[in-house]
């Protein structure tokens, strides 16, 4: 009776995780990373007895054990070919990419394992990553967090599920996963490297084992609760004030404008700053409440996103959109091949236009134009003539009369002629010696479209 409750004890709860009903038939094909020690063993074991979950396997040889890696990837081969189950192996050369990239052994294994479960996930269809962290891994990490000085959210422990990756195994604890592997004669293999006082967790293991209780893990699990139910608190709050500062957003490409006055009142102004604009990678408090009442054109950069200052506002987008067209050249050899362009800006050429359709036009005298002609955005030093205005003017010092922000600037596309001369800003300014004049003999339209 003991094997029988035992297994209904994990079997049902993890059936209820996955919301498996007698009215659900429906089999969800799964993936699980199995490394060979006694938790992943459990979890693909737990898996593989409910009919309506279809497993496979996900196994990382990292290459930090010599031959003991070899013989945990032999293993797992091994059980799931007696299982007739389809097992994903990948070696990496985890030395050498923490190295390369500057990244402790544990965080390079780290990233490597993420990275490639996400390939996994989007080549085969799952429905899940599943992985085996139980709750005795949530208190350690609360532990390392905390250690290493962390907000609410660090005090989480490991989430229960994260997008397409989740734990089923989160709510139990390691006694309850070893006396399942006894009770079904589950077999693992044990890593020395988890001895190894050397890395931070371990060391907090080592600490914990001499206070674990009944009481000592409820305490905590309900510490935990507290924390997600406040948590949740604060999220919502900050979705709150997200939409109270915000003037406009979209996410393609991402652009996100800001009202500085807005920010200024928030309190505590650290706290928001992180959370709000943290996830963007900036994290230099004292910089960002310097940018608030900074002059326009200054910035603040982080590896992906940049936040501009443009006089009342903060525009926060990702460097892609600003330099997407820096050092981009469209060549136009002549007006028989391109008659439209799509790319960068939507415009069409007209020779000699009808009267009726000049109207929405930028008309230029065709006989001063030299091909082949170019489309780009400005460069320093570029200057030309204002229509009706005399003698020349630098682009820098136009786009600062006009009031361009930098984003403007970026995106602002300009005709140039093919001796090097500025014909047109597009959308905006024509060149005064290009212009239509009474002894103009062929015309030609720009128009957007």
């Amino acid at each position: 009776m003991e094997k029988i409750s035992y297994n209904h004890f994990f079997i049902d709860k993890i059936k209820k995780y996955f919301f498996l009903n007698s009215l659900n038939k429906m089999k969800k094909k799964v993936c699980v990373a199995v490394s060979g020690g006694l938790d992943s063993m459990v979890l693909i074991n737990l898996l593989l007895d409910i009919p309506e979950i279809e497993s496979e396997v996900a196994h990382c040889n990292f290459s930090l054990r010599n031959q003991e890696s070899n013989e945990d990837e032999f293993f797992i081969r091994n059980f799931c070919d007696k299982q007739n189950i389809i097992c994903h192996v990948k070696k990496f050369d985890t030395l050498n990419f923490s190295k390369k990239y500057k990244l402790s052994i544990q965080m390079a294994a780290r990233k490597l394992r993420y990275d490639w479960f996400s390939k996994l996930l989007k080549t085969n269809s799952y429905e899940y990553m599943v992985l085996g962290h139980h709750f005795d891994d949530s208190i350690e990490t609360f532990f390392i967090n905390a250690f290493r000085g962390t907000g609410i959210k660090g005090l989480l422990g490991i989430p229960e599920k994260n997008k397409k990756f989740i734990r089923p195994l989160s709510n139990f604890n390691k006694k309850e996963i070893l006396h399942y592997a006894k009770i079904k004669n589950i077999k693992w293999r044990l890593d020395r490297s988890n001895q190894n006082i050397k890395y931070l967790r371990n060391k907090i293991r080592l600490v914990l084992s001499r206070f674990y209780s009944f009481s000592f893990q409820n305490g905590l699990k309900r510490t935990i609760n507290h924390l997600y139910d406040e948590n949740f608190l604060i999220e919502n709050k900050i979705e709150e004030v997200r939409k109270e500062i915000t003037i406009e957003k979209k996410n393609d490409p991402f652009f996100w404008k800001i009202e500085c006055k807005k920010i200024k009142k928030l309190n505590p102004l650290s706290f928001y700053l992180f959370k709000l604009f943290s996830p963007y990678g900036f994290n230099d408090i004292h910089s960002m409440k310097h940018l608030i009442d900074a002059q326009s054109g200054k910035q603040l950069i982080s590896k992906i996103y940049r936040i501009i200052k443009s006089r009342n506002h903060w525009v926060l987008v990702s460097h892609k959109f600003l330099l997407e067209n820096l050092n981009k050249i469209y060549i136009i050899q002549n007006l028989k091949i391109v008659k439209k362009m799509f790319l960068p800006v939507n415009i069409k050429f007209f020779l000699n236009p009808k009267k009726e359709s000049k109207q929405n036009m930028c008309l230029i005298d065709f006989d001063k134009i030299q091909f082949p002609l170019l489309l780009r955005t400005w460069r320093t030093g570029d200057f030309f003539y204002p229509l009706k205005m005399k003698g020349k003017k630098k682009l820098s010092k136009y786009y600062k009369e006009k009031k361009f922000s930098l984003l403007k600037k970026e995106h602002t596309w300009l005709l140039i002629n093919g001796n090097g001369s500025i014909i047109l800003i597009l959308g905006n300014r024509l060149d005064d010696r290009f212009k239509v004049t009474e002894n103009t003999k062929k015309i030609l339209g720009i128009t957007k479209i």
